[in-house]
């Protein structure tokens, strides 16, 4: 789903920046057609699945857990969102969909990216409830994993958001089935997308990443990351500010308007704690060893593409700020050449980058634990060129896209040829490298799926050395994949870095007995 989602994204973009007219899609219908399903698909049918996927199998073993708490909801959660997948995929095939001509088809879009938000709630609800219930002996929620906590956030706030988009499909589906919404003007739909697709609700994806990327450093630096409360507490700050603009968004259709105080102060908080967490994180870069691995850049890289996206859309309050100054010193501020970015390509150009964030992250995150998976490493050139051109990808999206959008060009960009007449040739150059940027995002993911194919899809016997990176937390304490049970009993801890304190026990039996397994893993089954 990333790729034909990225796909369908290059597209749109290279349709957009094609100087007016139309060269691929029919008309400006078909072309919103393509440009909302390779939103929807690659965030709600790829980035966040893939997020869900790793929660669902790591954190149970991070937490010393032997299975996730309602693992046949986890499955059932799954199928909801695979059917909800096709539907939404048959939709748009049949003319649905924001832009579609036919009615049924529109509603089946409503219904089916309704079911696969649905399928994701329920696979957050899983999570959640893992952490909450099912922690090991000691596990205190101040112990946990930055992992952990990091999809501890990105669940909890994702379940009280996430409904408000599909409160907002199930407006647009009863405009649409009552005639409020001419089946003419359904390009309005593509509307309802803007609440999680805009800053600063769009951070949303970053929760996890940030969690992820500490456990990453301290695993590859050799030095696990101190200042766990200040850290947990800055992720869980970055999560807060995410929710502002869902509940600003309720029930719009329309372009998010940043004259709220709750976005503004979401805009201008974001970028503070993810500086602390990297400078934090940054002790264990300077302390430790640092080697040039996927899965430690990519950890870097998604967050510095997270930073950068915070800092982007700092120029979003710009003229709310501007205009509240305005008020409080009247004819000492001039408007006129304020700088307004709110409803031009400006929003795509930080979408771009919590993307290519999420990527990156992801890329790095599958290198870190591909063992634990699947008991095979992933390739590490392949996946250094992968990790590369996701981000270089996404920066260059990022620049056309805000470039084009301070000149104004507008966020929805299907025009014909006399709007782009009234456009500099420098904006019409923006959309070329933004198509660019996509282009080297779907080489990323088709090069992701080539490592993934070529990898893990073969024959290797479960069990092999539990521990790759010399990580300090309980995943790395047992088999790599781990067996029924994932651990030979229930792990005591009294840490938040078990392994590397040396204080783990398994009912009885000290975890240097793990330590010593053979490739074949056959002692530590043994034990």
């Amino acid at each position: 789903m990333l790729l034909v989602g990225m796909a369908l994204g290059l597209v749109a973009a290279f349709e957009s920046a094609d100087g007016g007219g139309f060269q691929i899609a029919r008309d400006a219908d078909e072309y919103t057609q393509i440009w909302s399903i390779g939103r929807d698909l690659v965030m709600f049918g790829a980035v966040v699945p893939i997020l869900l996927g790793i929660a669902l199998y790591i954190v149970p073993l991070q937490i010393g857990a032997s299975s996730s708490a309602f693992a046949r909801g986890g499955a059932a959660a799954f199928w909801t969102w695979a059917l909800g997948v096709d539907l939404l995929i048959i939709s748009y095939l049949l003319n649905g969909g924001p832009g579609g001509g036919r009615t049924d088809f529109v509603l089946l879009w409503a219904t089916a990216l309704a079911m696969m938000l649905g399928g994701l709630i329920w696979a957050m609800v899983v999570v959640l409830t893992t952490i909450l219930g099912a922690r090991t002996v000691g596990m205190t929620t101040d112990r946990v994993p930055f992992t952990t906590w990091g999809f501890f956030v990105f669940c909890l706030v994702g379940i009280f958001s996430v409904p408000i988009t599909m409160a907002e499909l199930l407006l647009g589906y009863l405009n649409v089935r009552y005639g409020h919404l001419p089946i003419t003007e359904s390009e309005a739909l593509a509307a309802v997308m803007d609440g999680v697709s805009f800053a600063p609700s769009i951070y949303w994806l970053g929760i996890p990443l940030l969690g992820i990327g500490v456990d990453v450093i301290g695993a590859h630096t050799g030095i696990p990351v101190a200042s766990r409360k200040p850290i947990m507490a800055a992720i869980t700050a970055f999560g807060v500010l995410t929710f502002g603009a869902d509940l600003v968004a309720m029930a719009s259709l329309r372009t998010l308007e940043f004259n709220n105080a709750l976005l503004v102060l979401g805009l201008l908080g974001a970028a503070l704690p993810v500086l602390a967490i990297l400078g934090l994180s940054g002790l264990s870069i300077r302390n430790g060893e640092f080697k040039a691995r996927v899965a430690l850049l990519g950890a870097l890289l998604s967050g510095m593409l997270v930073l950068a996206a915070a800092a982007v859309a700092l120029l979003g309050v710009v003229e709310p700020i501007m205009v509240g100054l305005d008020k409080i010193i009247p004819d000492a501020i001039d408007l006129n050449n304020t700088l307004v970015v709110n409803g031009t390509a400006w929003h795509e150009s930080v979408r771009a980058l919590m993307i290519g964030a999420a990527v990156v992250g992801i890329i790095g995150a599958l290198h870190h634990w591909a063992n634990k998976i699947w008991g095979r490493r992933l390739t590490e050139p392949l996946g250094m060129l992968s990790l590369l051109l996701a981000a270089g990808g996404a920066v260059l999206w990022a620049v056309g896209e805000l470039v084009a959008g301070i000149a104004d060009r507008p966020f929805y960009s299907a025009l014909d040829q006399a709007d782009f007449d009234g456009y500099s040739g420098l904006v019409n150059t923006m959309g070329f490298v933004s198509a660019v940027g996509v282009l080297a995002l779907v080489g990323a993911a088709a090069l992701l799926a080539l490592n993934l194919a070529s990898n893990v899809f073969g024959s290797k016997p479960a069990g092999s050395s539990p521990d790759d990176w010399t990580g300090s937390t309980l995943e790395w304490a047992t088999a790599s994949p781990p067996g029924l049970g994932n651990f030979p009993g229930p792990p005591i801890v009294t840490s938040a870095s078990p392994l590397a304190d040396g204080d783990l026990r398994f009912d009885g039996i000290v975890s240097e007995s793990m330590a010593v397994a053979s490739p074949e893993g056959t002692e530590g089954e043994d034990a």
